[in-house]
């Protein structure tokens, strides 16, 4: 079977991507040239161009690719049956928290977390969209599903978004810097104890009733007080 005509571009193309995001990761968006990248993939920086009119063109590249892959793997879970409505929301934190260990999003967080700011004022890159707070994405779709299925207080959406997805920030934070933290090695149990404390605070009466039956008993101050006593005596 023949290769497709534009097998080769193709690959190029992934490559330059592979390069780019590499070298973006390592040197930060302003410190990489396009210079950088040709020689990384092994091209002349001239036929980069014939790929990515500019360096803005080849990031806008990656954040659009990066974007589609992330939004098509949360919106099969945010778009699938609830049934157990706490079941879910621990399901799809989870798997935020898998798409945030990926290699490939690794990188681009470095890229985030050194030129950010930088590449939002000057209008490469969109924050809100980033943490799922532009009003379209999976957390969205997933939170306001919750709140029609009665599982989440009626209350406002981006508040309660930026609620939901904070402290999934601040765990990917966690990774950059000390991977092997106990917090970080243990991603399911996170999960399930945000989604617990996320309920507590935006759960509606029958989700609050729930985290409540799961919490277990404590023993009333009086009877502590007895116990403690009949120990020293």
């Amino acid at each position: 079977m023949s290769r497709p005509k534009n097998a080769d571009g193709q690959r190029t193309r992934q490559a330059i991507l592979d390069a780019a995001l590499d070298l973006f990761a390592e040197k930060g968006f302003f410190g990489a040239s396009l210079r950088d990248v040709a020689a990384a993939v092994g091209v002349r920086e001239s036929a980069l161009y014939n790929y990515f009119p500019s360096k803005d063109a080849l990031f806008d590249a990656l954040i659009v690719t990066d974007h589609e892959e992330k939004t098509g793997r949360l919106l099969a879970l945010a778009d699938g049956p609830i049934g157990d409505g706490r079941l879910a929301l621990e399901q799809f934190t989870a798997a935020m928290l898998e798409n945030f260990a990926r290699p490939r999003q690794e990188q681009l967080f470095r890229i985030l977390m050194s030129d950010g700011i930088r590449l939002a004022k000057v209008g490469r890159l969109n924050l809100l969209e980033r943490m799922g707070n532009d009003g379209r994405g999976p957390v969205h779709e997933m939170l306001r599903r919750l709140i029609r299925s009665g599982v989440l207080r009626d209350s406002d959406l981006t508040m309660m978004v930026v609620a939901f997805v904070s402290p999934l920030i601040l765990w990917r934070q966690l990774r950059a810097v000390n991977p092997l933290s106990p917090i970080v090695q243990a991603p399911q149990e996170f999960a399930r104890q945000h989604v617990e404390q996320f309920l507590r605070g935006a759960g509606a009466p029958i989700a609050l009733a729930t985290t409540r039956a799961r919490r277990p008993r404590l023993a009333a101050p009086g009877v502590s007080r007895v116990r403690r006593a009949q120990r020293l005596s």
